[in-house]
């Protein structure tokens, strides 16, 4: 099942949706702009009539993309209607045509040139952040993906801890070490810094 054929499963398991039900889609759409950061556009919500318009609108704001597709299972949930059934197609989907992208990502992880101390910097952010992550990855400009992870009830808050700063060195252009005290400090976590500076950075 590609991704074009996911999507028009799904609009056709929720064709006829009535007004209480799109009311919840369209409150949905509303959480899902502030998550990411934008300012939500009431008016392209609220032209919104069916579950396609919704979905062109999420995919505008890249929160649903063919790699990205978890943002579906909220959506399920939030509408409260064949539940069971979108989950069984997202997981489908996502078990048989997400592997060779997910494999594929992996072997790009692997050409990031290792940085001892920020692997130990991702340790100990993960270990010690508790639920700070989300304000340390949008100052690291990463909404898109705090977005994903917020919706993703699967992961431990350490490993979404570990994905941010992935993605931050994956995206930096040089050391990546710099940008991630600026973003705690800025974030208030004045503790996770100074440890960073005095026990790690200093050796």
């Amino acid at each position: 099942m590609p991704y074009a054929e996911l999507k028009a499963e799904i609009c056709h398991t929720w064709m006829q949706l009535n007004e209480e039900q799109m009311a919840r889609v369209r409150f949905t759409l509303l959480e899902a702009a502030r998550e990411v950061g934008e300012y939500p556009h009431m008016r392209e919500i609220y032209k919104c009539s069916d579950l396609p318009s919704a979905l062109i609108l999420l995919e505008k704001w890249m929160l649903l993309t063919s790699e990205k597709v978890d943002i579906l299972l909220w959506l399920g949930e939030q509408v409260g209607f064949h539940t069971e059934m979108v989950r069984s197609l997202v997981e489908r989907y996502k078990k048989h045509f997400l592997c060779t992208s997910t494999e594929e990502k992996e072997r790009q992880l692997g050409k990031v040139p290792q940085n001892p101390q920020y692997s130990e910097i991702t340790e100990y952010l993960g270990e010690n952040l508790r639920g700070g992550w989300p304000d340390l990855g949008r100052r690291l400009g990463l909404n898109n993906l705090v977005a994903e992870l917020l919706i993703d009830s699967s992961l431990r808050q350490k490993d979404k801890v570990y994905q941010i700063l992935e993605k931050h060195q994956e995206q930096a252009a040089g050391d990546p070490v710099p940008a991630v005290l600026q973003a705690l400090q800025k974030c208030g976590m004045n503790r996770q810094h100074s440890y960073i500076v005095k026990e790690i950075l200093s050796r």
